[in-house]
């Protein structure tokens, strides 16, 4: 059975023995698990710090875009459908994690139960997937603080993001959890206020005095033609609003890969795994019945502004003539962009971290400062700096390219982590593991796993459809929906010939006998024997309840 190399050598020393280390390598090097969660005498240089509080969500975003494109039934029932499919992702990803909760979860796994090419492919997709997105969040930041004042450069925003992100995540995931704990905290209220500011104004509390109810369900109609005349084009809306949904949704990744450094994980991720999704689905299905209740899809400034749009909540305040809320919508997705960078900055350095530790990333990454990567995080604000070509407009065109690659990158990660799970499964039944000693799983998610994992990518290769019609051909947005698979199939093959033709690697996948279930679990297991008594008081059982 192998195992893996996993942190370095001391505690936050951030010191390596050439002889020893994997430094820059496809290889995975088998070791004996001593002393700890890792081998050769080497101790997990992150530590347990995260509180329940410290998981947080993201909120939606382009849903301007996809009302126009699809009325607001099909981008309510959109968001509903893809929210089951993110449901089934967060039970299978939760399983694993809950049972291994090692630094670099997925990407972990991803080498342990699949073969070691999956995880540099994955590693590599996540890396590039999140770190992008978060120069992308920059701009947003930039772009919505514009609402209050124009004179100001961008780029000042871009380095006032930069520099935040870069102090809350490295000094210690305790600062981190905080932030983001207020962060969301923030953000919640505010998306309750927008709800109530929804009710309250469709019953005829505003200035107008307009009980519009749902008005623009009747008129222009609940489901609009898109792209084609009459059910197919109702049909075609409804499937437009998946690529925005997987935007707005994310994944497990955030969750899974806190499992390194979350206290008592065994005891607090299965409750974040299972409640976190409702979570999701409230806010984004609940965001987007408010968004399709106030305004009528066939509104012209949903695709106004160079297609971006204003932001439709913002319409609906100034088609009621209120005054205020504008400024709260604009605070609402400030937050929203600042906190997912934040995330993203966690997530991203996160992957550097695992990618190192399984060899497919240079060994410089997994120096630790006060028990974080600051070597990954400070390369994942190195990259979020592609945010300052922004500012300049021939730049900005550049970065769109980049950026937009990671529309199908959300979907496809989904479906790499579904088909992570299939092979678990392969490995807990030919290792005689029963699941019902895990601490999380849940009836038949192997089943729900094969529904999602097929579902994902039928959304994937039908996500450019558009282009295929005929008259709208345009090779700038094929690429947009496609590349990233050529991309996908370049690190796995080409790590896979590396790893047979130079490390004496195999052609196929890992056999289920032949799976690491072990490395890392016996600190995990011990540290479970410390785990404090819960709290009984009123205040405990809230909080539990209220993050996990």
């Amino acid at each position: 059975m192998s195992t893996y190399l996993d942190d370095g050598k001391h505690a936050g020393s951030g010191e390596f023995d050439d002889k020893k280390d994997v430094g820059w390598s496809s290889e995975i090097v088998p070791v004996a698990e001593v002393d700890g969660e890792l081998g050769r005498g080497n101790r997990k240089q992150t530590i347990r710090t995260f509180k329940p509080r410290a998981i947080g969500t993201g909120l939606f975003v382009g849903t301007g875009t996809s009302l126009s494109n699809a009325g607001p039934l099909s981008l309510v029932l959109g968001y509903l459908v893809y929210g089951a499919l993110v449901f089934i992702t967060f039970n299978a990803v939760g399983e694993m994690t809950s049972y291994l909760p090692v630094d670099g979860s997925i990407l972990q796994f991803a080498a342990r139960f699949v073969d070691p090419s999956w995880g540099f492919m994955m590693a590599w997709l996540c890396i590039y997937n999140n770190s992008v997105t978060v120069a992308a969040e920059a701009t947003a930041v930039a772009s919505v603080i514009k609402f209050w004042n124009k004179s100001i450069n961008s780029g000042v925003w871009c380095a006032l993001f930069t520099v935040s992100i870069l102090l809350i995540n490295i000094f210690g995931t305790r600062f981190f959890g905080e932030g983001e704990f207020w962060f969301s905290t923030f953000k919640v209220l505010l998306v309750f206020m927008m709800m109530l500011f929804t009710f309250i104004t469709m019953l005829g509390g505003n200035p107008a005095h307009d009980r519009y109810g749902f008005r623009y369900w009747r008129d222009p109609g609940v489901m609009k033609e898109y792209l084609a005349d009459g059910n197919l084009g109702r049909f075609l809306g409804f499937w437009s609003v998946f690529i925005n949904a997987a935007f707005a949704y994310g994944g497990p990744d955030m969750v899974a890969m806190t499992a390194g450094e979350a206290r008592y994980p065994r005891r607090v991720l299965p409750t974040v795994f299972q409640r976190v999704i409702f979570r999701l689905v409230f806010f984004y299905v609940g965001g987007t019945l408010c968004i399709g209740t106030l305004v009528p899809y066939n509104d012209p400034n949903l695709t106004g502004n160079g297609g971006d749009g204003t932001p439709p909540l913002v319409i609906g305040a100034d088609k009621l003539n209120v005054p205020v809320f504008p400024h709260i919508i604009n605070a609402i997705i400030l937050t929203s962009a600042w906190s997912a960078g934040t995330g993203l900055t966690f997530t991203a350095s996160r992957n550097i971290y695992a990618a190192a530790i399984n060899g497919h990333a240079p060994r410089l990454f997994l120096k630790t400062w006060r028990h974080v990567p600051v070597n990954a995080i400070i390369a994942v604000v190195a990259i979020s700096l592609l945010s300052f070509m922004s500012v300049s407009e021939k730049a900005a065109t550049v970065f769109t390219w980049i950026t937009n690659v990671l529309g199908g990158m959300w979907i496809l990660n989904l479906f790499f982590q579904n088909v992570l799970y299939i092979r678990y499964r392969a490995g807990v039944k030919a290792q005689n593991i029963d699941r019902a000693s895990l601490p999380f799983y849940r009836r038949g998610q192997l089943v729900f796993s094969w529904i999602a994992a097929v579902s994902y990518a039928v959304i994937f290769l039908t996500n450019g459809f558009g282009v295929f019609i005929k008259g709208r051909w345009n090779i700038r947005d094929f690429l947009f929906a496609y590349l990233v698979l050529p991309l996908a199939a370049l690190a796995y093959f080409g790590h896979k010939i590396y790893d047979v033709y130079f490390n004496g690697g195999k052609w196929r996948w890992l056999r289920g006998d032949e799976m690491d279930f072990t490395t890392g679990k016996r600190e995990i297991d011990e540290d479970e024997l410390r785990y404090p008594p819960m709290g009984t008081s009123r205040k405990d059982r809230f909080e539990r309840w209220l993050w996990g």
